[in-house]
């Protein structure tokens, strides 16, 4: 980084109020040492001077072991109904297949999912790891 003297006229980044976002200005009043106001060259408002952040290089950063990843409510309640199931027993999902509660279902999008709820006429609520989905199918 130079440690040029700035002034007014000088080029600086700043984050633009009207922009919302980090563009280049251009310095129209200082306060002493300090940029003050600053004028957005894309959008051309006229604002104080906010800083940008900065990030920490790499090597500065906290070492050490990895945060285990949360696990979200929905796949919790999803184990948990899973838990025992052998995946190779699960069903093939398709909108006209006969379905009732406790069945294990294998979808080609959201993966493998147990049979929460159905209702008539034709609708079954299945949990799976991201979440319940409501699907089609027919009632045993």
């Amino acid at each position: 980084m130079s440690n040029k003297q700035l002034s007014a006229g000088d080029h600086i980044t700043s984050k633009c109020t009207k922009c919302k976002d980090t563009t280049n200005h251009t310095i129209v009043a200082m306060v002493g040492d300090t940029v003050a106001r600053v004028e957005c060259n894309t959008c051309g408002g006229i604002h104080n001077y906010r800083k940008t952040a900065t990030k920490k290089p790499a090597a500065s950063r906290k070492t050490g072991a990895a945060k285990p990843a949360k696990v979200s409510r929905a796949e919790s309640q999803w184990e948990a109904l899973i838990d025992g199931a052998d995946p190779a027993e699960a069903t093939l999902y398709n909108i006209q297949m006969s379905a009732k509660e406790g069945d294990l279902i294998q979808h080609p999008t959201f993966g493998l999912g147990r049979v929460v709820n159905t209702t008539k006429p034709n609708k079954m609520d299945v949990a799976f790891s991201t979440g319940t989905k409501l699907l089609r199918c027919s009632l045993a």
